[in-house]
């Protein structure tokens, strides 16, 4: 099992690459050698996988790096909200990508009998976004490696044989559709 000290220098040197300024190669950007155009776009869609069975999801893009909101469901009783910063590698039709992000759940009952908790996670999405022929239309998926940083439950919610801080790997699948483009 991977200890809390193993991910802190991948974090790091992740948080690193994402948050260097693309101005400072000379109209370069950080990945890749792409052209620094300063496009932004706002994309909206649905998912499935990750941070629950089904939810939305926006994302706010400019050049090779965006955030991501996403706001999901496993089942009625349960809500999740993630946001992510996220790291493109190429320009064209297939881009790679890596993220960092946060991930806060909460389960809840009226029922007494039924066990709540919440949790907040960390987690490190890992994809490829996929823009299909024809205007403002793609679809994505990645796998997200999470871990657990806070976890409060009720006796019931997580058997104590289980290991809440072990990484979990989740698949999710998008389809973005591009609202209008924001002024830059």
């Amino acid at each position: 099992m991977l200890g809390r000290k193993d991910l802190r220098i991948p974090i790091l040197l992740l948080s690193t690459a994402m948050f260097v300024p693309s101005d400072s190669l000379s109209g370069q950007s950080v990945c890749c050698g792409q052209s620094h155009e300063n496009k932004t776009e706002l994309r909206a869609g649905i998912s499935l996988g990750g941070i629950g069975k089904l939810g939305f999801t926006l994302e706010l893009r400019r050049d090779n790096r965006s955030i991501n909101f996403d706001l999901a469901t496993f089942t009625q009783n349960d809500l999740g909200m993630a946001v992510t910063l996220r790291q493109y590698f190429r320009d064209g039709t297939l881009q790679p990508f890596v993220g960092l992000g946060l991930w806060g759940a909460t389960q809840f009952s009226n029922d007494p009998e039924i066990t709540s908790g919440t949790s907040f996670l960390a987690r490190i999405p890992l994809g490829v976004d996929w823009h299909l022929p024809g205007p403002d239309h793609s679809i994505g998926s990645n796998l997200a490696l999470n871990r657990a940083l806070y976890v409060k439950k009720s006796p019931g919610l997580i058997a104590s044989s289980s290991n809440p801080r072990r990484i979990i790997p989740l698949p999710q699948f998008s389809y973005y559709y591009g609202l209008k483009k924001p002024p830059t």
